[in-house]
Formats: C-alpha cells, structure tokens, sequence
C-alpha cells in the first residue's frame, strides 16, 4: 500500500487521530492568548487529566515550595499557557501509548526521546528565541508524529534504516529514504498529517529540518532551537551514541548558549529533573538511567574522554592498550587485580590479559574465541562497546567499588570502546604498515615535494650504503653519493612539473650492499600524493637481480642515448608510418606522445610540397610547420624527418624550434619601420610614404596634407629636468597623435629629435586645419603650456615632389617659431 493510500484511508488514518479533548487543547494551543475558561473546561472533561496535571505541578518538575491544589491557583502561579502545555502533553502521551504498545513495539524509547526533546527546546527558546517558547515546545513534542503513525497503521511503509524498535531515533541515510519513498521527509509528513487531523493550525517550519544540525546556522532561532533539542535528546538518551561525540555536542551546545561549564551543567540538571519528573508522572520512569549520558556531569564526561585518548597514540600493538586500561583502573578506582579480553583488529579472536597485583599484566601467548576466553573471575564485569558492536570485556572485583564508582567506571569503558575502535581503524593500522614496510626486500622512501628525505626503511638505507648517515637530505645528492649514479634530468622534470604525478626509470649502478661492488640495475618509481594540503613523494627502489649481463649493458647504453637525447635543445620525435608519435624527448613526452603529427603540425604557407604519410618515403626532408603544443595557435618549427632503417617503418623528427628567430625577425621589421621611442613611423618610413601618397594623388585626384612642426620648450625641459623627462614628453606626443589621427588615412611619423611631420589623406584645407588645432590644443592641455608645437601647414600642389611639400612646410614651422611659438601657419 503506498503512502497516498494510507494518507486516503479513513480507517488507517483513525489509528492515531486524536480525540476531541486533544484537538480542543491544540485549537486553544494555537491561539496567541488561551482562555483559562476554556482551559479548565476542556481538563474537567477528563478526570484523570486534571489529576495527572496537578501532580506533575506539584513535582520537582517546577520545584514549587507551596502545594498546588486547583487550576486557578496553578495558573496564577505558572501561567494558562504552561497549564496548556502539560495538557497536551499528557494527553498525547496518553492517546499514542494507547494506540501504539503492542507486544512488537515499545513506546518508552520513543517517548522518552520525545520528551526530553520538547523540554529541553523549551528551555533553550527561552535563552535565545523566548516570544517562541510555547510553540516551540508543541512543535518538538509531535516532529515524530508521522514515524509514530507509521509505526502504528503500516510499518512496512517506513524505511529500512529506521530502527522498528525506536522510530524516533534517526539514521545515516534516512532523510534520502525518505524523500526516496514518499517525496518529503518525515517532518513534512508530520505537517501533512496535522493538517488531515485538523491541526493545521499548529504551523511549524521546524519540522521539516528538526534533523537538519549540519545546515543549522541558516535557519530562523525557532528552528535552531527545534534542530538543537532533537539532536540534544538523541545525545543525552542514545545508549549507543559515540561518547565522543556526545560530549562534542554539549560543547557545542555550550557555545551557542553563550554558558560557562557551570551554567551548562545547571541547565542540564533543570533539563533532567523536569524530564524524570514527568516521567515519573506518566508512569514512565527511566529503567535504564544509568545507561544514558544525561545521568553524568560534563566533567564525568570529560574525566573519561581524557583518559580515553590515551589509546589513541598507544605504540606497541594491542598489549599496550591493556596496560593503559591497567594504569587507569589502578589510579582511578584502585583496581588491581582484573582481567581483560580486547578483539583483534585483524580477527574474530581476543587477545587476553590479566592483571596482577605487583606483577603488572599478564599477557596470554595465543588468542581465543569469544566463548573460550579462560576467565577466572566471576565477579562484575563490563562489555566494551561502539555502535553497539562488541569489542571487548573486562571483569573485576567490584566489592570495594560504591554505586557511584561502578556508575563511572561504566561511563569510562563506554569511552574506551569508542577509542579502542579509533586505535584499530588507524593507529594499530599504521603500526602494522609501518612493520611491514620495514620488512619489505625494497627500499621505499617518503620525500617531500623538493625531493628532500623525510623518512626511509632500512632497505632503502643498506641500498643508499654510507650515504645515508652523511647528513645529506636531498636525496639525488644521496643516490649520487651512495650509487655513484645519477637520476637524470627526467627526475628534475618531475619534481617541476606539478602535472607528472608518477617517475619510473632502470638506472644501472654498482651496488655497495653486502661484500664486494657489484654491477646491478635499480628500478626506482616515484609517486606524488596529496596528503591534508601538503604534497609529498613516495619513493620505491628494488635491485633487478635477474637481469642479465648483455641486459645490464643495453640499459646502460640506452641510459647514455636517453641523457644525449634529453640534453638537446630540439625536439625528438620518432613516428609510424601514419604519423602516430611513439616516442619523444623526455622533457616533451608528456605533450606530444601518443599524438598524430599530422593533427598538431601543419606547414607554412610557403611550402609547396606533400604533407601526409606519404612524406616518409624520402629520405629526407626539411618543413617549417606550426606546431601545436598546449596552446592552440601553434608555435613555428623546423622539421628534419628522415626516414629510420630496421623494423616498423619509423621515422626520425628533429624539430628545431623557431620561435626565437621569428621574433628576432619580427623585431627587425618593427626597427626598420617604427621609432623605438614613439612607435610612430621613423624617418625612413616618412620618406617611403610621402612618395606613396603622391602617386596615389596623382592617381586618384584626392588631396593629401602635410602637418609639419617641432616642439617649443622642449629644449628646455632637457636641460632642466633630463633626458628621461624629455623621452616622456616625445612618448606623449606619440599617443597624442594615435588617438586623434585616423587610422589607416593619417600617418604620424617621428622625423627627427623633437620634429614629427603628419601626412593626412583626402583632406580639405578646412579639415587640415582643424586637425592641425586639435592636436596643438592637446599637446598644451597635456603638459600644461610648458611644451607646445610650432608647425606648418601645407596641401599637395600640382607639380610637387616629397622635397618640395616638405620644404615648404618646414618654412612655414619657422615662421611661426617667429611668431612665438604654439600656433600652426599655412605655407605660402
């Protein structure tokens, strides 16, 4: 039956509807001012509720000195709206333990979680959300009313990671079952389901994120305050709750509290003793009180969890867990004669021990079953627990032990379960590795990422000989020194490349290990790892017994080839006869290898020949290319391809690369066209495109200008505040004539010393003018009148050659030089 089926039927849904006694306190619940009227006539409807309400006044619960005996007085006292509030309380209690206590399911776990919860959410509302206290306190109580129901009218409706003994208590993975199966969680189905029972009224956000304790800091007070007392009750009531995390959480809760560890533990004894009271009340007292955190101060708590964290750091496999506990059960409770059952992190078996007044701990020499451990006590004992799996017992005499050291020395091996479950999942874990590696016939290094030596096995120390005691860390230096070797380049590579992530190379050496000098090849692998934000290598070094002498001396000749090869400059390449790359230069074998030549390289335009496959079949051949490396524009080349002998029809590539050489030439072209200085056109280039612009003249009947002028002051600031000052004027003048000439029509060029001459394109005087001003204007403003320009103006004239426009240009510059400088005059 789906949940919409359920949700549908009318007998299902009676299961757990609520009387009318209940849906009258909720409406009254709901409203911002109960009336007391109509408090006390919904109570004296139900004898027993009025009884039962009284009483819990009456309890430690309020801790009131005088006896209550009638509503009235209890309302004057403790307010309508707390009356309300036991009102609903027990009756809810009531109607659902009615309902749901059945032979397969008892409500008391389930209840008691409810309660604390409800309580404590009052009681943090009233620290930092007090406006919302009351709703809070309703809205904690029936979160669960959803899993309740379920459990109730169709358990085979709930999830499989809840619990069916405690469907209150939540699960890793619930929420994604839930919304798995019905499309929300179970907080939304206890809104859902309020609503159906006519209590929508009763709106609260908090329910759909009660759990929600990871995101908690982006919810309203009142949910926090909801989030918080879930998460408190499921700490202080879990008998199989991490102790660890217990205490983390009442930290925490400390913290957001803004309390000191007095105020915190005085507000967890008000916590408790309204949680008993009201047990007591419904007939509900804790059975297993001593089992639950909330029995035990904050500093029994952490009396246990310091003592546990001893075995967290313990070396010396699992007997030096024993003698910790020893130590501990000696100064802490006088416990001298005991004994002890711990599992093995690596079977089924327990390792025994016994402790012995004077003699310290006895330690069985081989493991046993859980039913075959040879005890000899038969007095109290304690399992050692985590997540409700066994992983040890002790037994001990507990005659001279009072009530309330048996309590603690219960709370404290509930801690040592927790820790004791830490050391085999890590510690005793990498003690075990730690052995291991030590005994391993390879020498295995950890490095950090500059290739300095951080640790090594003795393996690896017997193949380093005396160079390992040399003080040295760096260990190329410590392979050199020991081996007489080197790693080669390819090992630097590794290091600064952060992409290579793993080395390997056959280096061949004469080992010193063990009598004589041997000839031997090491085979050294290299692996970098991410360890917390810190990267480091780790290093495997094994000698290749087995390998031939032939074999030894092949590698040394591929070692000498492989290192001539890597010391070029260039490129080398060797492909099939389709172009595939099958080897390259190690500094390169990372970008090119396994790449098709014909995809990353193409020619230039210039080159007129075969580009394919079919180029192998010369002997040899010369192409210029761009090549593509990482970048996608490619970059130019030289390739030499000669054609290899032997088998697989390979090729030999040696691509110089160009690059360099492109832009030396590129440089030269600038040089030979540009000023350094301005980036304007030089003096050559003036002269080539005056030419060009009087043919097109000629040509086309379009005019063409000439601005000519020189710098007035500018002498001056070269004598006063230097040549570089001066070299900024002329740059400024330079960007001055970019920005306001046109691009392409205009040409500004830099003649000489501080003359520039401008040839404007089809322009009328008029125009001419205009651009002559508009740069004189600029040229003032930008150096605030202590440069200017003096220049002439002049159009092209019918039988004009370069000299002549320029000549009469250059007069008209004098005379306006003559005339004081900062002003442009036409040529005559």
């Amino acid at each position: 039956m789906s949940l919409e089926d359920i949700l549908e039927s009318p007998r299902l849904m009676m299961k757990l509807s609520f009387p009318p006694v209940m849906l009258q306190l909720m409406e009254e619940a709901c409203k911002p001012e109960p009336d007391f009227a109509v408090l006390g006539k919904i109570i004296s409807m139900d004898p027993a509720l009025s009884t039962t309400i009284i009483n819990l006044v009456n309890s430690p619960f309020y801790g009131l000195s005088q006896e209550i005996t009638d509503f009235k007085r209890a309302a004057v006292v403790l307010g309508t709206r707390e009356l309300l509030n036991l009102a609903v309380t027990v009756t809810y209690q009531k109607h659902i333990c009615t309902n749901l206590q059945n032979k397969d399911y008892k409500i008391y776990s389930d209840w008691m979680l409810t309660v604390w919860g409800a309580i404590s959410a009052q009681l943090i509302a009233s620290r930092i959300c007090p406006d919302d206290a009351d709703k809070v306190y309703l809205c904690c109580l029936l979160k669960d009313i959803s899993l309740l129901f379920l459990r109730c009218a169709a358990p085979g409706e709930l999830p499989d990671t809840i619990a069916k003994d405690s469907v209150a208590r939540s699960c890793i993975g619930q929420a994604e079952e839930e919304n798995d199966i019905w499309g929300m969680n179970h907080g939304g189905l206890s809104q859902l389901l309020l609503s159906k029972w006519k209590m929508e009224q009763l709106n609260c956000p908090s329910l759909q994120h009660h759990h929600a304790i990871d995101e908690i800091d982006s919810f309203e007070l009142p949910t926090q305050t909801v989030i918080l007392a879930t998460k408190w009750a499921e700490m202080e009531l879990g008998n199989d709750a991490a102790p660890f995390n217990v205490l983390q959480f009442e930290v925490q809760l400390q913290r957001i509290l803004d309390m000191d560890e007095e105020d915190i533990e005085a507000f967890r004894e008000v916590c408790r003793t309204k949680f008993q009271s009201m047990l007591n009340i419904l007939g509900m007292s804790d059975k297993e009180e001593d089992t639950n955190f909330y029995s035990h101060s904050i500093k029994s708590l952490q009396s246990s969890y310091f003592l546990s964290l001893e075995l967290l750091t313990a070396e010396g496999g699992v007997a030096s867990i024993a003698r910790i506990i020893g130590r501990h059960l000696k100064l802490s409770w006088d416990i001298t004669d005991w004994e002890l059952a711990l599992k093995s992190p690596h079977t089924d078996k327990y390792k025994f021990y016994r402790g012995i007044e004077g003699e310290g701990v006895d330690i069985a020499p081989e493991a046993f079953s859980i039913e075959n451990i040879p005890w000899q006590k038969r007095g109290f004992g304690e399992e050692i627990l985590s997540r409700n799996v066994i992983l040890g017992r002790v037994r001990y005499d507990s005659k001279s032990l009072s009530a309330k050291d048996r309590k603690g020395l219960h709370l404290y091996f509930r801690f040592i379960g927790q820790a004791y479950e830490h050391y085999c999942a890590k510690q005793h874990l990498m003690e075990d590795r730690a052995q291991i590696l030590e005994n391993l016939p390879l020498g295995v290094a950890s490095l950090d990422a500059h290739g300095d030596l951080i640790d090594m096995n003795e393996a690896m120390s017997r193949l380093l000989g005396g160079a390992s005691v040399s003080g040295t860390k760096n260990f190329r230096e410590l392979f050199q020194m020991g081996l007489g070797a080197g790693m080669g380049s390819s090992w630097g590579d590794f290091l600064g490349d952060e992409s290579r992530k793993s080395f390997s190379k056959i280096i061949c050496v004469n080992l010193r290990t063990g009598g004589m000098p041997r000839e031997a090849c090491l085979y050294v692998s290299a692996y970098k790892q991410d360890r917390g934000g810190e990267q480091l290598i780790s290093l495997i070094m094994e000698d290749i017994r087995e390998m031939s002498e032939s074999q030894i001396q092949a590698l040394k000749q591929r070692d000498f080839l492989e290192g001539l090869v890597d010391s070029m400059r260039d490129v080398v390449l060797t492909v099939d006869k389709r172009g595939n790359i099958s080897y390259a230069s190690s500094r390169f074998s990372k970008i090119f290898l396994g790449r098709n030549i014909f995809e990353i390289a193409t020619p230039c335009e210039t080159y007129t020949g075969l580009w394919g496959p079919e180029m192998f079949e010369r002997e040899k051949s010369i192409v210029e290319v761009l090549l593509k490396r990482t970048d996608t524009a490619g970059r130019p080349f030289e390739f030499v391809i000669s054609k290899l002998t032997g088998p697989g029809e390979k090729s030999l590539i040696v691509a110089r690369d160009l690059t360099a050489i492109r832009r030396l030439e590129d440089k030269l072209k600038r040089q030979a066209v540009f000023d350094g200085l301005t980036d304007l056109f030089n003096h050559t280039q003036f002269n080539t495109l005056i030419a060009r612009e009087i043919k097109r003249s000629r040509r086309t009947g379009r005019p063409v200008g000439l601005l000519f002028f020189d710098l007035d002051g500018f002498k001056a600031v070269n004598d006063t505040e230097g040549h570089q000052v001066g070299d900024e004027v002329l740059k400024g003048v330079g960007d001055i004539l970019r920005t306001e000439l046109r691009s392409g029509m205009d040409f500004p060029c830099r003649y000489g010393g501080d003359e520039f001459g401008i040839i404007v394109t089809e322009v009328r005087a008029e125009a001419l003018e205009k651009i002559g001003n508009r740069i004189r204007l600029q040229v003032e403003k930008k150096f605030s009148g202590k440069v200017t320009i003096s220049g002439g103006l002049t159009l092209l004239k019918e039988g004009d050659t370069s000299a002549s426009i320029l000549n009469r240009a250059d007069k008209a510059t004098y005379e306006a030089k003559d005339l004081g400088g900062n002003i442009l005059v036409w040529a005559k």
